[in-house]
């Protein structure tokens, strides 16, 4: 690591907290009187033991024990997904976001006196999340430890910024920020250079950000080194705490025109959490360009669904952990329509199926399996969710009986997205859909199952949607109080 802490893309962008430290103590230096009694104090102070504890925050990384239990996940799901206020004068980049308190020599003792040595820092201050933050993804990697990615307002410009908390949502601390990288938010594909659209945690401290640019994180967000995923674009990326699963594309562009957009070249890669760079597992061979393409994880189970513009184009759900399958239909769908497949928060082996119906009113359908996709349940309309279109519907399954969708909530690579999302909660399998008795008042962008009753809600802002009751009802919570 060199001086500027270039790890990440940016070099010379980040704030070097040992540089700083040792800046604000040359700062600190006064001209003392030379003397007989000076000189006695120093004898004396250099003959005392070595104190280690002066700067402990260098060291807190490696003294961390991390406990943290893998639930069952699902799709861009929860455990399944420093940035300045614009009116500050806080740096835009910090791999180590902390604000801290220099040891001073001879300041008073707390009787008075001079003091010869040195005193011990206060704990660093973590910076507060900036105010400017935008949430666009979120993940749960156990143990009360939730992070965020969002796009944020640094003093050169639009940025992005990581964000953690370790107390279950309850604060919320900046981790660092990257001046150099941006965000098109969940609802787009990441074609333009330099773009993160998700974040996820494979337990505490070793997590990911992924788009058009791939950095990896061993230290709880701290610090982020690029990875590298052959220059390909990462549409979507997954892990059941031991195996990290991606989708990426050889390439992805946004337009208006259909010829002109989406992301070609797909393929699978994986690779254990400790390695530092993926292996190709399979190519989908997709026949054209894709809107989006994403995996939902059931245990270990990894599971790839396509969407096209092209609603007569398809490519059915693969499993591409172990020995890969492609699913077969469920009774009722569609045969010339897409197919997209989810796992269930609480039911190992459990998974849902979305399609199209084909209906006078162009509707989805709902499908549900108990032994990962070898046999399905009839489809059977799901009213409530609206007619079929390229924009999709996002599901989060809790069970097989509880389901929770945006729609029109699957990422897009047109340059407008089209109508508004709109949150929906079914607790009969699909058959029916309502909105949630309380739910977030604006357009709903994303939603994941983290186990139990615990339900995650993303609509952009500085806050985010929490549901204890499989999607019943939602609570806001502020990123920053």
């Amino acid at each position: 690591m060199n001086r500027h802490l270039s790890d990440l893309p940016g070099e010379g962008e980040q704030r070097d907290p040992v540089a700083d430290f040792f800046a604000r103590e040359r700062a600190d230096i006064r001209d003392l009187p030379a003397g007989a009694d000076r000189w006695e104090s120093i004898v004396v102070e250099a003959r005392r033991p070595v104190r280690r504890s002066w700067l402990p925050w260098l060291a807190g990384a490696a003294a961390v024990v991390v406990a943290a239990g893998v639930v069952w996940g699902n799709g861009r799901g929860p455990g399944t997904e420093q940035a300045a206020n614009p009116a500050s004068s806080t740096a835009s980049v910090s791999t180590e976001t902390v604000a801290t308190d220099s040891p001073k020599v001879g300041g008073p003792s707390a009787t008075g006196t001079p003091s010869s040595g040195l005193t011990t820092p206060s704990t660093p201050a973590p910076l507060p999340v900036p105010n400017s933050f935008d949430v666009v993804s979120m993940t749960n990697a156990g143990g009360k430890h939730l992070f965020g990615l969002g796009k944020a307002t640094c003093p050169k410009g639009a940025c992005t910024a990581v964000i953690g908390s370790d107390d279950d949502g309850a604060t919320w601390t900046t981790r660092a920020s990257f001046t150099t990288l941006t965000s098109p938010g969940p609802l787009a594909t990441p074609a333009a250079p330099d773009q993160l659209v998700g974040i996820r945690f494979a337990d505490p401290e070793t997590g990911f950000v992924y788009g058009s640019a791939t950095l990896r994180t061993v230290d709880g967000g701290r610090s982020w080194k690029p990875m590298d995923v052959g220059g390909r674009t990462v549409l979507s990326l997954e892990t059941d705490g031991s195996t990290v699963w991606m989708v990426t594309a050889a390439k992805c562009q946004r337009a208006d025109s259909g010829s002109a957009r989406g992301c070609s070249g797909l393929d699978v890669r994986s690779l254990d959490v400790t390695a530092s760079a993926p292996q190709q597992t399979q190519s989908l061979n997709v026949s054209q360009p894709v809107e989006s393409a994403w995996l939902s994880m059931d245990g270990a189970d990894a599971y790839v669904s396509v969407s096209y513009l092209d609603q007569t184009t398809q490519t059915p759900p693969r499993r591409v952990s172990g020995k890969p399958v492609t699913l077969v239909r469920p009774q009722g769908c569609q045969e010339a329509g897409g197919l997209w497949v989810w796992g269930t928060a609480n039911r190992k082996g459990g998974l849902v199926a979305v399609c199209q119906i084909g209906d006078a009113h162009a509707s989805y359908g709902v499908a549900t399996s108990t032994d990962r996709g070898a046999t399905w349940s009839d489809a059977r309309i799901a009213r409530g969710l609206g007619s079929t279109q390229p924009s999709g519907v996002w599901l989060t399954a809790v069970d097989l009986d509880r389901f929770v969708a945006v729609s029109q909530g699957l990422p897009t690579s047109a340059l407008e997205p089209g109508g508004a999302p709109t949150l929906m909660a079914s607790g009969d399998s699909g058959g029916t859909w309502t909105r949630p008795k309380t739910a977030p008042g604006g357009a709903t962008e994303w939603v994941g199952a983290a186990g139990g009753g615990l339900v995650y809600a993303l609509g952009g802002g500085r806050s985010y949607w929490v549901s204890h009751d499989s999607g019943a009802t939602f609570e806001q919570v502020q990123l920053r109080r």
